[in-house]
């Protein structure tokens, strides 16, 4: 678990953190609980991040708990999208995470395969809608 002392902050994501979201988001596991479960190639993701960070509102954050990096979360309009690095998963982050993303974005839609229970029970107990995808 993470300590009620430690500063939990969102910040934009800029394209050097390609390497980090690149790598979080090949992690096996966090592929499994994705609505696209395939393998994302490096130059696929450069492309996709470059055309994201020049939205004028990105919407896409790297969470940090002092300083370091835990977690991601992108919102599309309605939606929120979050994954915890894999070396900060079962510490609590991602319900710290989805608590603050609710104080700052308010409540979202979070879409999230029925089997990731966990999931689930931490976006409905920080306030966001759940609609299950397959």
């Amino acid at each position: 678990m993470i300590h009620e002392g430690n500063e939990l902050t969102f910040r934009r994501a800029t394209i050097e953190d390609a390497k980090m979201l690149f790598d979080w988001r090949n992690d096996p596991e966090t592929r499994a609980m994705s609505r696209d479960t395939s393998v994302l190639l490096m130059d696929n993701h450069v492309a996709w991040l470059t055309r994201r960070l020049a939205l004028s509102e990105p919407g896409l954050y790297i969470v940090e708990i002092d300083k370091i990096p835990v977690g991601t979360v992108r919102l599309d309009q309605d939606e929120i999208s979050y994954a915890v690095s894999p070396s900060h998963r079962r510490k609590g982050i991602a319900e710290k995470m989805l608590n603050r993303a609710f104080e700052l974005f308010g409540p979202k839609i979070a879409e999230v395969k029925r089997e990731n229970t966990a999931s689930v029970k931490v976006a409905e107990r920080a306030g966001h809608i759940i609609k299950f995808i397959d």
